[in-house]
């Protein structure tokens, strides 16, 4: 196995243990798609690129600043909320759904259906 495919392996049994210690706690868990993370501006959206070398994330657009990591971090917080918000916490369901933390607040603030008074 390649060093490559190991990390890689690692990684995977990371997320897998992740979303199931999330299971186990009735916290929610999502994955988002990372491709392009570390180059999109996470105030105005705009695509910048970047070598791997620039650790500051500089947008041109709106001038924005901060690390190169925690701009990404910054997306896919973002990703991850629309993600909450297109599909609703009620509206998907995983093998291992039980019940979402804080789920019955979170309809509350937003006004849902399933909102427990």
């Amino acid at each position: 196995m390649l060093e490559k495919d190991c990390v890689d392996a690692a990684f995977g049994q990371f997320l897998s243990l992740t979303e199931w210690v999330c299971w186990k706690r009735g916290v929610y868990f999502a994955k988002v798609n990372p491709n392009g993370t570390s180059q999109t501006c996470p105030n105005c959206f705009t695509t910048v690129s970047k070598g791997l070398q620039i650790r500051e994330y500089h947008c041109p657009e709106c001038g924005y600043r901060t690390h190169r990591d925690c701009a990404a971090a910054e997306i896919v917080l973002h990703r991850g909320l629309e993600t909450v918000v297109a599909q609703g916490l009620w509206g998907t369901e995983t093998a291992c759904q039980v019940g979402l933390s804080g789920v019955y607040d979170l309809d509350k603030w937003r006004g849902g259906r399933n909102a427990q008074s």
